[in-house]
């Protein structure tokens, strides 16, 4: 079995030791370093290479946004995971600038929260609740604001990870975002926010224009 290592950052002791004795019971899952402000997360970093990092929003000497933004930079393979005790729209969207795969409120239940790092860990974006209503308002202004549709770039350079890539399936197959989250046992706002995802990835306006770059038809219901 796999085991997905995590460095964790928090600069409150106690909440950092209940999140790592909740993470090392499951058998998928390690903490194998802690760090209590920024600067120790990036020098965990440097020597123990873990698969994911959660990092705290409000930390001392160095926050978890511009320690996120450093993470992005030299440990590309490093996932992000950022943990808040507010959802504030400016956090997630700088969060969502910086790199951050996902988002999580710090009175998220710990089903959500392991569930979200197991997501996270293969390669899909975790916005939970309000938050990915934030992030999809976020895209939909940002696309919104361009005139008219930009050249998509070269389709080989781009990635879609493998919920991406069921989302895009299901859609090209006529369903709805509702019935794709059906399927898939997603919520609605996952859905869309893996939607809106993949269109930012291809630089276009919408998510048919997406599939015709793919040369993918929609199938009508």
């Amino acid at each position: 079995m796999e085991v997905i290592k995590i460095v964790l950052a928090d600069d409150h002791e106690i909440f950092r030791n209940g999140l790592k004795q909740l993470i090392d019971k499951e058998p998928d899952m390690q903490v194998i370093g802690e760090a209590s402000n920024g600067n120790e997360a990036l020098e965990l970093l440097d020597s123990l290479r873990p698969d994911l990092i959660i990092l705290d929003i409000n930390m001392p000497e160095m926050n978890g946004l511009e320690a996120a933004q450093k993470v992005k930079k030299n440990h590309e393979s490093t996932r992000i995971v950022i943990f808040s005790l507010y959802d504030n729209e400016d956090y997630v969207i700088k969060a969502l600038n910086v790199g951050a795969s996902g988002f999580l409120l710090k009175d998220t239940s710990n089903k959500i929260f392991l569930n979200a790092l197991r997501a996270v860990h293969l390669g899909e974006q975790y916005y939970i609740g309000e938050v990915s209503d934030v992030v999809i308002r976020h895209l939909k202004n940002t696309y919104s604001t361009n005139e008219g549709s930009q050249q998509a770039r070269n389709t080989a350079d781009i990635h879609l990870s493998k919920r991406e890539a069921e989302i895009i399936n299901l859609i090209a197959e006529g369903k709805n975002s509702k019935q794709a989250a059906d399927e898939l046992g997603l919520s609605v706002r996952t859905v869309d926010a893996h939607r809106y995802n993949v269109i930012k990835k291809y630089s276009v306006n919408s998510i048919e224009e997406v599939l015709q770059i793919l040369g993918r038809e929609t199938k009508k219901s």
